[in-house]
């Protein structure tokens, strides 16, 4: 039960609908609290969006079968990289690294970490599978952080 509660922080359908009601609440909240909501629509969003895109494309490439084939509850998608685990440490790196405090990183890297080890504990993934997944979740983070960081000015001006 805690191991299904941990992955869905990585499924694209959680952060599906932090985003729409995000949006929805974006109208709605006080202007002091709309950095908040930039901060989702240009940090953890694209986050989420490049890499789900990348790790669903190499999906594709490699077509590796998941190792819970022909059991029930197998998702019928291939499994190399894990695409949970590639979101999770997408947004967790960008978030982390953009608050610039070290233990602040730490603690979101430890919760990726265990929605990456969720998707082994579950069956549905090998360790292979998540270090791919991990691989390009702190790369993605990483980058779609320093375009933030690069930018910010900018996208604080087309929310305002």
């Amino acid at each position: 039960m805690f191991w299904q509660f941990i992955t869905f922080f990585g499924d694209l359908r959680f952060w599906i609908g932090t985003s729409l009601l995000s949006f929805f609440l974006f109208f709605i909240i006080p202007k002091k609290y709309k950095n908040y909501f930039s901060l989702f629509v240009f940090l953890i969003l694209p986050s989420v969006i490049m890499s789900f895109m990348i790790s669903h494309g190499l999906k594709l490439i490699f077509k590796t079968p998941r190792p819970c084939v022909g059991l029930p509850n197998c998702p019928n998608t291939y499994s190399l990289p894990s695409g949970h685990t590639s979101v999770i440490f997408a947004v967790m790196t960008a978030l982390g690294l953009h608050y610039k405090k070290k233990n602040v990183l730490i603690l979101m890297l430890i919760f990726a970490g265990l929605v990456g080890i969720s998707r082994i504990v579950l069956g549905v993934h090998t360790i292979e599978d998540v270090l791919a997944g991990f691989v390009i979740g702190l790369t993605v983070g990483f980058l779609i952080q320093k375009a933030y960081e690069t930018h910010y000015k900018e996208l604080k001006e087309i929310l305002s």
